[in-house]
Parts: C-alpha cells; sequence; structure tokens
C-alpha cells in the first residue's frame, strides 16, 4: 500500500475508509492509517483533520489524523482512491505538525 492510498476497511462489523498515511516502500503491508470522515472541514481546521478536495474523493471529507492507528493487511476490503499530490503535501505537513514528526 502506497501513502496517499484510500482504503475500504473492516474494523468488526464496520466498514470504512481510511488513507494510508505512512508507508514503508521495503515493507508495503504495514504503515499508519487514519480514517476518512465524509463531513466538511470546520471554519478554523485544526491541525489533525487534512481537508479532501474534489479531485480526492467525490464528496466533502477529511482525514483524520487524531485516530491514526495501525495497518492491519487482514483488514483491507479493497482499494477506493488515491490522494492528489497536493493534498498529499498537506497530509504531510499537517502529520509533522501533529505528531511533531521530522523528516
Amino acid at each position: 500500500m502506497r501513502r496517499g492510498s484510500i482504503l475500504q476497511y473492516v474494523v468488526g462489523s464496520h466498514r470504512l475508509r481510511v488513507v494510508v498515511v505512512t508507508a514503508d516502500r521495503f515493507n508495503p503491508a504495514h504503515g499508519l492509517l487514519a480514517p476518512l470522515r465524509e463531513r466538511a472541514a470546520p471554519e478554523l481546521t485544526p491541525v489533525f483533520l487534512v481537508p479532501l478536495n474534489r479531485q480526492d474523493w467525490p464528496s466533502t471529507a477529511v482525514v483524520d489524523l487524531s485516530r491514526i492507528r495501525s495497518l492491519d493487511p487482514d483488514a483491507v476490503a479493497g482499494a477506493a482512491g488515491q490522494l492528489s499530490q497536493a493534498t498529499l503535501r498537506s497530509l504531510a505537513a499537517a502529520v509533522r505538525a501533529y505528531l511533531a514528526a521530522t523528516e
């Protein structure tokens, strides 16, 4: 799985869409993911919400970094899309700011 991939994901009896936040090219089946919330970002968007545009997803949505979890390859039900390069840059900046990560 690549960073920025939008996946169909199963947690218990729930199906949801998630975005791969980090993935290592040497170990692509493991990484971190965050849920995709189909709602508009608030006026004052917190750093942990990354808004998507129409190129990324057909409806208004945000990536919720406050709910990051480890990717379970067995829970992936299929691919649903890929984030644009502009949104990937915004996602990378938000991850660095929210998690105080460095490159």
